[in-house]
């Protein structure tokens, strides 16, 4: 990137933009980014979002984070725990509003892979799975997936594996729901008729071109398209008090 703000920083500042005040949101395993994001956001803008964490605590007071997002650290002074299989409930009853989740392979639908790589009868990876994936992904009002590799290995024409439902696997009531994409070059939506991915904003120093480029198929640009907004140095001091050991760069090996 051509500006001195770092690409794990500008993902979540980004990430933290998807959350209104007085949302519920849910990070599942693996999730030091989410858990960035959605401190942030409580931080700043939305001091009365409820987070809900993935080590099972509701509203815990994060001053910082660890290595594994279920690290009972993470629980400090919550105001009560809830079991992750009560998450399902939650969203069943329409009351989680924002779920952030990854992705091994994402495709033009939104389909995501978390399963294998290559053919499920004889793969070439082994992926752990979608855990939370197949079910909360279509019901979820807004479901935000972080990609830190965006190529055209990871965002393909087709996944080889549907772990959670893009909007050619949905109802027409669950196509209402809202994807977005957050990669390492940019923000991706699904706001056309057709529902498939286009370039909402490229992050500073990409051109649309070079994203495209990566890209493994013909990725839409949405007419509006402009440069993602870069988190201001409160924000950044914010992100760094809370990550003093850089767990957020480790998923940029």
């Amino acid at each position: 990137m051509t500006q001195s703000i770092e690409t794990p920083d500008l993902m979540i500042h980004a990430m933290s933009q998807e959350i209104t005040d007085l949302d519920t949101v849910l990070h599942g395993v693996s999730s030091p980014m989410p858990v960035l994001a959605m401190s942030v956001a409580r931080q700043t803008h939305a001091p009365d979002m409820a987070y809900i964490s993935g080590a099972e605590g509701v509203d815990p007071d994060i001053d910082r984070i660890y290595p594994s997002s279920f690290d009972h650290r993470l629980n400090r002074k919550c105001v009560a725990y809830f079991g992750l299989h009560e998450a399902f409930d939650l969203a069943q009853r329409g009351e989680l509003n924002v779920m952030y989740l990854g992705a091994a392979q994402i495709d033009v639908h939104g389909n995501t892979n978390l399963s294998v790589i290559g053919s499920i009868d004889d793969p070439k990876v082994q992926l752990p799975g979608g855990a939370a994936s197949a079910f909360l992904m279509p019901i979820t009002p807004k479901v935000v997936i972080w990609m830190t590799r965006h190529s055209t290995r990871t965002f393909v024409e087709e996944v080889d594996f549907v772990t959670g439902q893009g909007y050619d696997h949905r109802s027409d009531e669950h196509k209402k729901n809202e994807m977005v994409v957050i990669s390492n070059l940019g923000v991706m939506n699904f706001k056309n008729p057709e529902r498939e991915m286009q370039l909402q904003t490229r992050h500073p120093g990409y051109s649309v071109d070079e994203i495209k480029e990566n890209t493994g198929f013909d990725l839409r640009v949405a007419p509006d398209v402009a440069e993602t907004p870069v988190p201001d140095t409160k924000i950044v001091e914010l992100i760094k008090s809370l990550d003093p050991d850089n767990v957020r760069r480790t998923e940029f090996g």
